[in-house]
């Protein structure tokens, strides 16, 4: 801190700060998603990017009737660069045949691995599977379309048709194949890439951050959007892990000496963008409620809506530095003691720099933690707010092995689900 203060005053301080909060934006993940062309890769990578196939300027890969996956290829993360999903042919072609496989998709480049199928998995899955756990990796299998074998099923048993009863049949099927092929204890998911919050969409993805390597975890969680109210839970939690090093970070710049104005600088340098920060990952911004709106065919002003009355505040537009300051005004009255105390700090820093460095890192600390821990609680109820409109919006309920999730059925889109 002493160097970056010798070297930029303040704008070199919050350059530090900012990097050190930021750290996680250099971690690389790379998630490979495995499966023959056709059971649904490219429309899955898009979906937990939170795109559809017309994103094209957002990096959105190709979904169609053609064969579309004959090469790897990556996908970044329209939020993060470093989040690479990786689409993968299946093997056993003629292009990726059994022998050369692993060295041809460099299978030790991956962090995680998703098998997926559009019906019954192969004993070469299972042989990938174990050549997998070989490697101390993790792995899961994904049963995908499925909204297509109920659509299926609809049509051709228009009397004794029972959604709930097939699906349990499609898990008790899989289960039964993959045990027997030696790969009964490995996780399976049920999923259909155009109802998200149906199935296990939402369960792969809170199952994926649990059995990420731990290192990666934490720039996992922030890679990926808020979707539901388990995801908003969890980016909470992680978010409310690092308060106490931003507010050590904040303890840091009250440390160093003969630098008056230095500490109340850092502090709301540090409070501002890390409640940008908040606000961006739990889906508050315009673009995200957009993006969200956009993807359940909602209404993106009633979301807005229920940002607006929850924060006395309508962020329209991107969410600047000095937007930021302004809705933290309105919110954060509470901040007067931390301004008392810092007026204490400078005070006692101007006769007695080194001793009062000793006592402003501690006020500096303790306001700055109490200021992250208010705004953050403050944007939890509205992310939260908005999940539940989202889930109460797309419609009715689903129940899968005694669990239960929401949605709807878009049946102007389930023939098109076979073109990816």
């Amino acid at each position: 801190m002493k160097a970056a203060w010798k070297a930029g005053g303040v704008d070199g301080c919050k350059r530090l700060l900012e990097e050190k909060a930021d750290e996680w934006k250099n971690v690389p993940l790379n998630v490979a998603v495995i499966g023959n062309s056709g059971v649904g890769k490219s429309s899955f990578i898009n979906s937990i990017r939170g795109l559809t196939a017309d994103d094209v300027e957002l990096g959105a890969a190709a979904v169609g009737v053609k064969e579309t996956t004959l090469e790897i290829r990556s996908y970044q993360h329209p939020d993060n660069p470093m989040l690479k999903l990786w689409d993968l042919p299946g093997l056993g072609t003629k292009v990726f045949p059994k022998a050369t496989y692993l060295s041809k998709i460099v299978v030790d480049r991956y962090d995680f691995f998703l098998l997926m199928t559009a019906d019954r998995f192969t004993e070469n899955d299972t042989w990938l599977g174990k050549e997998i756990r070989r490697r101390n990796k993790k792995y899961f299998f994904v049963r995908t379309k499925i909204g297509v074998d109920i659509s299926n099923d609809r049509q051709a048993h228009r009397r004794t048709h029972k959604e709930e009863a097939l699906i349990r049949e499609i898990r008790r099927s899989t289960q039964d194949h993959l045990r027997k092929d030696g790969c009964g204890d490995v996780p399976v998911f049920l999923i259909d890439n155009y109802e998200l919050n149906k199935f296990e969409f939402e369960k792969l993805k809170q199952q994926m951050i649990q059995d990420f390597p731990e290192l990666k975890k934490t720039a996992l969680i922030f890679s990926l959007q808020s979707t539901s109210e388990e995801m908003v839970r969890v980016k909470v939690a992680e978010l409310r892990s690092r308060i106490w090093k931003c507010a050590a970070l904040s303890a840091a710049g009250a440390a160093v000496p003969f630098a008056p104005g230095l500490s109340v600088a850092i502090d709301l340098g540090i409070i501002t963008h890390e409640a940008i920060f908040y606000f961006r990952q739990l889906g508050l911004d315009s673009s995200s409620l957009k993006r969200c709106a956009m993807l359940h065919s909602l209404d993106h002003v009633k979301l807005q809506s229920i940002v607006t009355r929850a924060l006395g505040v309508r962020a329209a537009g991107a969410i600047t530095f000095e937007t930021m300051k302004m809705i933290l005004q309105i919110l954060l009255p509470r901040l007067v003691p931390l301004a008392a105390a810092a007026a204490v700090e400078e005070g006692t820093r101007a006769f007695l720099p080194l001793i009062g460095s000793l006592i402003a890192a501690p006020l500096s600390f303790g306001g700055t933690y109490l200021a992250l821990k208010l705004i953050l609680d403050k944007f939890e109820k509205p992310a939260l707010d908005v999940m539940k409109f989202v889930a109460d919006g797309v419609g009715m309920t689903t129940e899968i092995d005694g669990e239960k999730a929401t949605s709807k059925v878009r049946g102007s889109e389930v023939a098109a689900r076979w073109l990816d």
